[in-house]
């Protein structure tokens, strides 16, 4: 996958999702940044994500879903006035809904695969999940085995993590953990599936 021309292919097709991207501000106002967000624009850090997926040299699912990951923040935008922030609640699901259509595109361009398809659609859908969940062990047992998958997870939530600007910090050490356990063989995997793909987390 060729970055640039991803980005310029998106640009010129869908750029309703660019333009409201573009527009959509992390913070309340000029008067309130977002600290976990000081590049304020949602297509800056979109930017800085996939630049970071590219330079890591990850895998095409990983890619598009950087660029994809969050087209559905301008869509599930608030403000609560209480302390002047904003909150994109939600907006994983928003965005798996309208990721489909360029994704549909994509396919039909033979830009992607099916497989490719449904990965990236759950990528998107659970790139929140791993501030919730420390332990890889954890992560691999919700992803039914699925290592290449969980593999591909923590990347897109590394790259989120670290596009950005922030006044505390990146704090990626979990991910560098648990990218390195993935990449040695049979580690933390005894139930690995390796036969049918699994993106739903077990319940």
């Amino acid at each position: 996958m060729i970055m640039h021309r991803l980005i310029a292919w998106f640009q010129v097709h869908f750029p309703h999702l660019y333009k409201e991207l573009l527009h959509c501000s992390h913070s309340y106002d000029e008067r309130n940044p977002n600290p976990y967000h000081l590049e304020t624009d949602c297509w800056s850090h979109t930017m800085m994500v996939c630049k970071l997926a590219e330079l890591y040299k990850y895998e095409k699912v990983v890619q598009v879903a950087a660029l994809l990951h969050d087209i559905g923040k301008p869509a599930s935008r608030k403000i609560n006035p209480r302390n002047n922030h904003v909150q994109f609640f939600g907006h994983e699901e928003v965005s798996v809904t309208m990721a489909e259509e360029v994704l549909d595109l994509m396919l039909c361009e033979e830009m992607i695969t099916r497989e490719e398809y449904d990965e990236i659609l759950a990528l998107i859908r659970h790139h929140g999940i791993l501030y919730k969940i420390s332990e890889l062990s954890l992560l691999i047992e919700k992803f039914n085995g699925n290592l290449l998958f969980c593999k591909h997870l923590v990347e897109l939530v590394r790259c989120d993590t670290l596009g950005r600007f922030c006044t505390d910090g990146y704090h990626t050490d979990k991910y560098d953990l648990m990218l390195s356990k993935l990449s040695q063989p049979n580690s933390e995997a005894p139930g690995q599936n390796v036969t049918k793909p699994q993106y739903r987390m077990a319940l």
